[in-house]
């Protein structure tokens, strides 16, 4: 629902608008037709194109979210472009910039995106049905037709270079390429992209694979049949409020957002309910939402009040009857609240008109006549006829408000009373609302119809240990930044690519040329330092976890008898600490342990001898070795040691993890999908993770 506020016209472009042009071939009796001869040429392609139009909305029973679609005529004068206030800016420089004659209108889709591709199946049909016209759509995004397609998209398009060069042409899309002399002119005029199109019309047609993303989306819209979205509900309502439903079936929409939206204001206008009072008697009758409307309005949550005189049954009991009875207040409710902001007031009393006279006159619209002369009158008058049939175009609350209110006076008169009557013994039964609850599997059965089949890292499960563990070491040696992670090549090819392209010289001559290498001022030398230092630090951060990964068991004495004897015995403890030190670093600035570490590390081994964490980890060895006896594990015979499988450990608590996270989010996923690992159903199972070894789980 949306709040008019006290700016000019441009208070309809907000983010959830859909734009299009159609560009009809007229007749030209003269070189410069006259302005009234072009808009009588236009008015006639205008009436032809919706008359198309709204045969397909019929045909479908299609219900708008907001908007409806309109086509308004322009003509292109300069009187006409002040008061849309549109821009024109280089205009003296590029003769082609000022549009030609052509169609224009503007939708807002709310909430429904199905709105904007209804749009661009309509324009499809159009210029079909009409080879004369050219038609071009966009919203907030640009070319969201190239968005749709952009993994099929030719190499030398993206977002600057496309805007403004996609069009649809006898009912396929067309795309004009870039060519040399737009180099300096990436924004291609519309006038002169209409212009090449109409010299070759089968020149930029997009390829086959483009134009199949484009009728996949379409593909719903082309059969002539009540569209798919379409949900039949039996509701509840006071009769006033059916019998008006049954004359604007829109009306619905309206309703529904008014009731989603509501405020403080609304709420107070509910609790009076004037217009339909819950005293009056309700009948049951069809109402028809669009799927969006009616998720909307099942999940707004609202508790009618008894005191104002809304009595429903049972919700334990008549659950059917109940969902009927609410949905009948919740859409009575919203009509309340449309009828509440019905304003009769002329347009120069309000904020927006006010608002936008004066952009008029800073622009000059008034060319310096006289307050009160007649071509001052003639263009006061044109402007308020043109903020008029603008604001009639969108349907804001005030106006379908006061289309409420106009209707209400006309209810009760004639049959329309006893046919719902009649009709409720006839009501189609409701549609199924289980399409409302998605599973786990129809959700990934949607998105892999929707973006192809999920790349796992194998497709049957069975992970290399020793392999996983290498690109795990691997992903640990990248650096990231604000734009994800990269390879310390890459980071090394974008530092260099500041260099120029000429060829590089020789180490002799390098150092005393100054075209070798782009002179960097000091913020970009400083930017460079940080961030060598970052990366410096990123790699101090991983050698940790490296280590744990690449950890190696020193040489130890085992001719002790006792069983924790190797942590009891002194001289052995230094050795240890001596063969970690050495093996950490081998020059004199290396890391050595201190006493501290070693006696955190004592504690701990002691602490670790009274437990059973040791039996956790698995071995590398046959599968007979691993099921003795913790009995018989007592490490006596120094040939039945097996040392730890660092891989497959590593693996086994990753893959534990993995499966507690019950498919949800968490630190183990989210590091697979960094790495670009991705674990099937298999990899993750109860039999998969208690059957590890080294060559495959």
């Amino acid at each position: 629902m949306s709040k008019l506020p006290g700016a000019n016209l441009e208070f309809v472009r907000e983010d959830d608008f859909v734009e299009y042009y159609i560009f009809p071939k007229l007749a030209q009796q003269q070189a410069q037709p006259a302005e009234e001869e072009l808009r009588q040429q236009l008015e006639q392609v205008r009436v032809e194109c919706m008359e198309i139009v709204e045969k397909k909305v019929d045909e479908r029973c299609y219900i708008w979210h907001k908007d409806q679609f309109q086509l308004q005529v322009r003509t292109g004068s300069a009187e006409e472009r002040l008061l849309n206030d549109e821009q024109q800016q280089d205009e003296e420089q590029h003769e082609g910039a000022a549009l030609p004659p052509h169609l224009h209108g503007v939708t807002h889709y709310g909430d429904n995106i199905s709105d904007e591709w209804f749009i661009v199946y309509l324009l499809s049909e159009l210029t079909a049905a009409r080879p004369d016209c050219i038609a071009r759509v966009c919203d907030s995004d640009g070319e969201f037709l190239l968005i749709e397609a952009a993994e099929l998209l030719p190499d030398w398009a993206s977002p600057e270079t496309c805007e403004q060069r996609v069009y649809i042409v006898n009912g396929g899309l067309q795309l004009i390429q870039n060519s040399t002399t737009d180099s300096q002119q990436q924004c291609l005029p519309m006038a002169t992209a209409v212009q090449r199109i109409r010299l070759n019309p089968t020149l930029y047609r997009c390829s086959q694979d483009i134009q199949s993303c484009i009728d996949a989306r379409c593909r719903e819209f082309k059969t002539a049949q009540p569209h798919a979205s379409i949900h039949r509900q039996i509701v509840q309502l006071p009769q006033n409020a059916a019998e008006l439903l049954k004359q604007r079936p829109a009306l619905v929409a309206s309703a529904v957002r008014a009731f989603c939206e509501r405020d403080s204001l609304d709420t107070k206008a509910m609790r009076s309910m004037r217009y339909f009072p819950p005293e009056s008697p309700r009948i049951r009758t069809n109402v028809a939402f669009t799927r969006c409307l009616y998720a909307m309005l099942m999940h707004s949550q609202y508790t009618p009040e008894r005191r104002l005189g809304w009595q429903l049954t049972d919700a334990v009991s008549q659950p059917e009857c109940y969902k009927e009875q609410l949905l009948g207040v919740k859409l009575a409710s919203g009509l309340e609240i449309l009828a509440s902001q019905a304003k009769q007031s002329s347009e120069e009393q309000t904020p927006a008109w006010r608002a936008y006279l004066r952009s008029l006159q800073g622009k000059g619209y008034f060319r310096d006549n006289l307050e009160g002369s007649a071509e001052y009158v003639r263009l006061l008058a044109a402007a308020k006829q043109h903020f008029k049939s603008n604001q009639q175009r969108f349907r804001t609350a005030p106006l379908v408000g006061a289309e409420i209110v106009e209707l209400l006076l006309h209810t009760g008169e004639g049959n329309a009373a006893e046919q719902l009557r009649d009709e409720q013994n006839n009501l189609l039964p409701s549609d199924a609302d289980d399409w409302l609850n998605i599973s786990a599997e129809e959700l990934d059965a949607m998105l892999q119809q929707r973006y192809g089949p999920q790349k796992l890292y194998n497709p049957n499960g069975d992970v290399n240990a020793a392999e996983f563990t290498k690109q795990l070491s691997q992903f640990l040696d990248r650096q990231s930044n604000f734009e994800g992670i990269e390879t310390k090549s890459d980071a090394a090819a974008e530092l260099d690519s500041d260099d120029d392209d000429e060829p590089a010289e020789p180490e002799s001559t390098a150092s005393g040329s100054s075209h070798s290498k782009v002179k960097k001022n000091p913020s970009m030398r400083k930017a460079c330092q940080q961030r060598n230092s970052l990366i410096q630090s990123e790699e101090q951060d991983s050698t940790h976890v490296r280590n744990f990964l690449d950890f190696v068991i020193p040489e130890d004495n085992w001719d002790s008898n006792s069983e924790m004897s190797d942590y009891a015995d002194e001289d052995d403890i230094e050795r240890n600490f001596d063969a970690l030190s050495s093996a950490s670093g081998m020059g004199p600035d290396s890391y050595r342990l201190d006493r501290n570490i070693k006696a955190y590390m004592e504690q701990m081994d002691r602490e670790l001898a009274q437990t059973t964490v040791g039996k956790s980890f698995q071995a590398s060895g046959n599968a007979n070795s691993s099921q003795r006896s913790a009995g018989e594990d007592d490490f006596d015979d120094i040939e039945d040691f097996e040392p730890i499988n660092i891989n497959v450990n590593t693996l086994r608590n990753m893959m534990d993890s993995y499966k507690s996270q019950m498919g949800g989010a968490g630190p183990v996923s989210n590091l697979f999908n960094a790495m670009g690992v991705g674990m099937s159903a298999a990899a993750a199972s109860e039999d998969k993770t208690d059957d590890l070894s080294e060559s495959a789980v």
